[in-house]
């Protein structure tokens, strides 16, 4: 007996040829078998035949503006033709693209290959400087905060070109720019050593540059920041304290001098009331005469403090109990 099949079945399976056909038609335009690669190769996302027809493609995308395909085609050429004499110009192209579109890690990064990759390009000078302006877009960007710390993505992206180009050229134009903007980062970052050892490398590798007094200056406060943070540790105050006394004393600037002059009072009683803790220690220890010698201390070295009013009536007390 002869079973109809249902009419519903029959125009599924007629939708279906009508697709795989449809979807052949569509595979074979857009996908080529190439014999030399033994692979199928889409023509859109091919290599033009020539390094020249490469750059004049991607070129006309850049020209119009088409940053994200221009990007995409100089980068094509540097990995089909990457010995090619157009290559470091397609890899400095690609990071212009980038940075056109605001993709500033991404165009420092294709920079970076371009100097990596080609060390004798003659466009160091330019991606050195574009390195540079890109570093400070990203360190001048308004960072999230969690707990008022900065979140530290920018800043470190930042960092890592700075260092990037003093290797690039370590006494070149932009080094001791670099050092400094670096010390600021780390500042922001509360990294307070990083900071002061790329301050004093630009003192000492830099002596000349125009920053070396602002840099020494900085330097200083950054001791004294750190002094300020009670998860630091304390046993700077007494270098930053000496850094700005030299400052107050040789700076030929008078608002330098004139901030140096307020650092160095809040740092006198800081070191105050640490010697005051100190006396405390040991006055709870019963070590009186121990005592006596750094209240005393206090009074001699740091008598205009809040501190020094404390130390004189705690050894006042001391004194009349030795004498009893």
């Amino acid at each position: 007996m002869k079973k109809n099949i249902p009419f519903h079945i029959i125009l599924s399976i007629t939708f279906f040829f009508i697709f795989s056909i449809s979807a052949c038609r569509v595979c074979s335009a857009f996908w080529i078998w190439t014999p030399k690669s033994n692979t199928a190769v889409n023509p859109k996302f091919a290599a033009k035949d020539t390094p020249d027809e490469q750059f004049e493609w991607a070129m006309r995308f850049f020209k119009n503006k088409e940053f994200q395909r221009s990007a995409d085609e100089f980068i094509r050429l540097t990995r089909h033709y990457r010995d090619s004499d157009l290559a470091p110009e397609a890899q400095y192209y690609a990071g212009r693209s980038f940075e056109e579109l605001g993709k500033y890690y991404f165009a420092y990064e294709n920079y970076q290959k371009t100097v990596d990759s080609y060390p004798y390009t003659r466009r160091l000078e330019e991606i050195i400087e574009r390195e540079y302006n890109i570093a400070n877009i990203l360190q001048t960007k308004e960072t999230p905060k969690l707990m008022d710390l900065e979140l530290n993505v920018s800043l470190d992206r930042a960092v890592t070109i700075y260092k990037k180009i003093i290797e690039n050229s370590t006494f070149g134009k932009y080094a001791d720019k670099s050092l400094y903007r670096m010390a600021e980062c780390y500042r922001r970052m509360r990294n307070y050593n990083k900071a002061v050892d790329a301050y004093d490398r630009l003192v000492t590798d830099h002596p000349n540059s125009e920053l070396v007094s602002e840099a020494r200056y900085q330097l200083a406060y950054t001791m004294y920041e750190a002094s300020l943070d009670p998860d630091y540790d304390q046993e700077g105050t007494e270098e930053a304290l000496k850094k700005f006394e030299r400052i107050s004393k040789t700076t030929p600037v008078p608002a330098i001098a004139e901030e140096a002059e307020k650092a160095i009072g809040v740092l006198r009683g800081r070191k105050a009331q640490s010697l005051l803790k100190v006396a405390a220690f040991y006055e709870k220890q019963g070590r009186y005469g121990s005592a006596l010698v750094y209240y005393r201390d206090v009074l001699a070295r740091f008598p205009e403090t809040d501190a020094a009013g404390e130390a004189e009536e705690r050894a006042g007390k001391l004194e009349k109990r030795s004498r009893k």
